[in-house]
């Protein structure tokens, strides 16, 4: 396996986790419960995570610091973009079911309303937060004892 499918793997499984966890926020219909959203993107962090361990097994503990993190970071970027489309593709399906408006008998601070940006910010800022701060603590974790820049660039 090339280290570019296995950025795929990965950030195809994270951005699964994470549209999971959407697809139960839009479900149960109670749109103040947004720690569901946060389940998704622990999920998602922890997948990058994983793949910042499994990668630098997969090189046999050589790579560098940078190249661990450039791997997480990498993982976090592809992981958003599927997760944005995966997640556009959920909303269109509870769009055609349940529609974007507000129902007449709901009042404006239901929160109906707001669920595309609540949604898609949490999507792209949560997780790039917490993807990178994954990838940056997997990299600092797995080659703790490195003390020169010496090891595999993988990117």
């Amino acid at each position: 396996m090339t280290l570019k499918t296995f950025y795929w793997k990965y950030s195809l499984w994270a951005a699964i986790l994470n549209t999971v966890s959407i697809i139960v926020y839009l479900f149960y219909r109670q749109y103040s419960n947004t720690w569901l959203l946060y389940v998704g993107n622990i999920l998602f962090s922890s997948v990058v995570l994983i793949g910042v361990f499994r990668g630098n097994h997969r090189i046999h503990d050589t790579a560098s610091v940078r190249s661990l993190f450039m791997m997480g970071f990498k993982i976090t970027i592809y992981g958003i973009l599927i997760a944005m489309v995966l997640c556009g593709v959920v909303l269109i399906i509870d769009s055609i079911f349940t529609g974007l408006n507000d129902q007449a008998g709901n009042p404006p601070q239901s929160g109906r309303s707001d669920v595309l940006f609540i949604i898609f910010s949490n999507t792209i800022a949560v997780n790039a937060v917490l993807g990178v701060l994954a990838a940056l603590i997997g990299a600092t974790v797995v080659k703790k004892d490195q003390k020169t820049e010496q090891g595999k660039t993988l990117y």
